[in-house]
């Protein structure tokens, strides 16, 4: 391979999967610009891009960038930036983010265009293609800047909705795990990050309860930690199954082939958007946006996920699944 003749770069940082979802209309758009019509995705570990996207044809291939919290964090990225670009010899270098550092790495290494958010910050200095985003935008969401990032480099991007794809040996092997289970399915996402996102889990199970003539399959996602929780809530509640053993995809999978989803503001709720099952998400700190038709959000008022009440939850997933006619004879 010669010097600067590698697949471009996309430069993702954000470390969560929802994040990752709301930048995949990007990437594709990115991607569309190329002869290969694919990228390479660095992204953090913690966003787990190559097990969701193992079906994507956008992206060719994840390679993994850590995210570093001691004190030397900002050379140690410059280094590991640095030596994946000597690799790789990507032609350009897409920095979906402000930070100068994966910037500085680019132009060390010799990788001829660079382009980034810029927002008046330092990595403008190692940047060769603009337009920048003004520094106004600062504050704006990452949907936000995303799309002003699109518009002022000129990708099309028809639609904001994810539209993950899916590995067919994954719904496959779902498909067979849980074809006694009656439908319609209901999928719970019990998991999150933090506390302040994570809705109790009894009120779950309560609803699960009050959901019961709609559904005939409860499913419990998450974590292995969530496991114990979601067992002890569920009790003697019929027709409710702990699926949090499933890897990432198969996970994704059940979502898909659910009914509908109700859940924190997670990864699994992103997930649901994105595969296009009908969703409600039970917000906490920094709600997502409604980016997505598939979704739909209750707030706890200023942050607090714990102001939900069971009828709130039960009466938005009723409503939801009477009007929109919920279903998944697909499954």
């Amino acid at each position: 391979m010669s010097a600067s003749s590698g697949l471009v770069l996309v430069y993702a940082p954000d470390r969560g999967i929802g994040d990752l979802m709301w930048h995949l209309p990007t990437i594709r758009a990115i991607a569309a610009t190329t002869p290969e019509r694919q990228v390479v995705l660095v992204a953090r570990p913690s966003s787990r891009a190559a097990e969701v996207l193992t079906a994507e044809p956008s992206v060719a291939r994840v390679l993994y960038a850590p995210h570093y919290k001691d004190r030397l964090k900002g050379v140690r990225e410059v280094i590991d930036f640095y030596r994946l670009c000597r690799a790789e010899k990507p032609r350009a270098v897409w920095i979906l983010e402000k930070i100068d550092r994966p910037a500085i790495a680019a132009a060390l290494a010799g990788v001829p265009e660079r382009r980034g958010f810029g927002l008046g910050h330092g990595q403008e200095s190692f940047l060769t293609t603009g337009p920048y985003l003004p520094r106004r935008m600062r504050p704006a969401h990452r949907l936000d800047k995303l799309a002003a990032f699109e518009e002022a480099h000129g990708l099309v991007v028809d639609t904001r909705e994810p539209d993950l794809k899916l590995d067919p040996g994954a719904l496959a092997a779902v498909k067979a795990r849980y074809a006694d289970k009656p439908g319609p399915w209901l999928t719970l996402g019990v998991g999150a990050s933090e506390p302040a996102r994570t809705w109790p889990a009894d009120r779950f199970a309560q609803t699960a309860a009050r959901l019961s003539d709609l559904f005939g399959t409860v499913f419990w996602v998450g974590g292995p930690h969530e496991a114990q929780a979601a067992k002890a809530a569920i009790g003697e509640l019929p027709n409710n199954v702990v699926a949090c053993d499933l890897t990432l995809d198969k996970s994704a999978a059940l979502i898909a082939l659910s009914a509908g989803f109700l859940g924190n503001d997670s990864g699994a709720l992103n997930v649901a958007a994105s595969v296009g099952t009908p969703c409600v998400g039970l917000m906490g700190t920094a709600p997502v946006p409604a980016y997505s038709r598939w979704l739909s959000r209750l707030d706890g008022g200023e942050g607090r996920i714990a102001d939900i009440t069971v009828d709130q939850a039960a009466d938005a997933v009723r409503t939801r699944f009477l009007t929109e006619s919920w279903d998944n004879s697909h499954a």
